[in-house]
């Protein structure tokens, strides 16, 4: 035998030993394995009781500085609430740690052509306001705010939907962001559990 059919002879004898032991099992392109597919199924229903806890809350007031369930909340507060409450996640209260530290979460890209592509339920979401142009110019350390913040929370019938306190309604709200300030002024976003 010459030296190329010794070669393919063992690959051949080489893969056939692989496929019955099972010692290198690639998934099919597109496959999840079944510990992949629990450890997501698992992260997916944390997330959507994020949302589930948050809408407790709705049409509870706005009350700058506060964190006390059926009474008020200000923005940040409202998302820290939200995170310590239902999956025992402690963060700052406030916007501009929630939105500038990086012991808070990672930063979610916002793609320029379509602002939803990246996000996921449960991201942070950060708006501009006037505390906080959301262009670079805060000076983090002495002014401002982190701007409006609210919680991601998902699509329904083809919308998306921000699940926040404040923003100009005065309470807690669960609504749509296509057509309205919340889709015109997002500028940042944060992913707390990954």
């Amino acid at each position: 035998m010459n030296k190329k059919g010794i070669f393919k002879k063992g690959i051949i004898t080489l893969a056939g030993v692989i496929a019955l032991t099972g010692a290198v099992q690639a998934p099919a392109f597109g496959v999840t394995t079944p510990k992949a597919a629990a450890a997501t199924s698992t992260q997916s229903s944390q997330l959507s009781k994020l949302i589930t806890k948050g809408k407790t809350q709705l049409g509870v007031k706005w009350r700058y500085g506060t964190q006390k369930a059926g009474y008020g909340f200000d923005c940040s507060n409202f998302t820290s609430w939200v995170y310590k409450t239902t999956l025992g996640i402690n963060f700052s209260s406030a916007s501009r740690t929630q939105r500038y530290s990086s012991s808070v979460g990672k930063q979610v890209i916002i793609d320029s052509k379509n602002k939803y592509k990246n996000l996921k339920v449960g991201d942070l979401l950060f708006f501009k306001n006037s505390a906080d142009p959301g262009d670079g110019t805060l000076n983090r350390s002495t002014s401002g705010g982190g701007g409006h913040v609210g919680i991601y929370a998902g699509v329904v019938n083809g919308k998306h939907y921000v699940l926040q306190c404040g923003g100009g309604r005065g309470k807690v709200t669960y609504e749509k962001m296509e057509g309205t300030w919340f889709a015109s002024s997002l500028v940042y976003a944060k992913r707390i559990v990954n």
